[in-house]
């Protein structure tokens, strides 16, 4: 009987390891407002509370959008109106001390909090725009992309 309860104990275990390692989320959706997508593979979704994102997903907003994202660090991030990023990168492994966060803004605003990435490690957080690279050395900014140039 105690073997046959380690048994699943070891089984439950081990398949629940396998299921964070095969999963590669990179956060959620917290709040969605009016016109707002998420573009993955070239296949655009409406994204609801929970939707969860992935590397290289493409955020996008119409003129009455928005959308809150936290990460899996805890970064927080809302993207206004007529906006459109991705995250190019994203790697948060403190067992391994392997850390990035690197969004590339096309257009739009967004408004920036960040979490353990950027606490832990701030050369690993950056915003890439049209017209050149913001690192983040700060706990909270808004950046605006308006036509090839960037206005903080």
């Amino acid at each position: 009987m105690i073997k046959s309860i380690i048994f699943a104990v070891f089984v439950t275990i081990a398949s629940t390891v396998v299921c964070f390692s095969a999963d590669d989320t990179i956060g959620f959706v917290s709040e969605r407002k009016g016109e707002a997508s998420v573009i993955r593979d070239g296949q655009q979704h409406a994204p609801e509370v929970g939707f969860k994102l992935k590397i290289n997903d493409i955020l996008n907003t119409g003129q009455d959008g928005a959308i809150g994202v936290i990460f899996n660090d805890e970064t927080v991030l809302s993207i206004g109106a007529n906006s459109e990023l991705s995250v190019n990168e994203y790697v948060f492994n403190p067992e391994r001390s392997r850390f990035s966060f690197v969004v590339k803004m096309v257009r739009g605003t967004a408004a920036y909090m960040s979490g353990l990435i950027a606490k832990i490690n701030p050369e690993a957080a950056r915003f890439m725009t049209p017209s050149g690279s913001i690192g983040i050395r700060g706990t909270k900014m808004v950046i605006q992309v308006e036509e090839d140039k960037s206005i903080l």
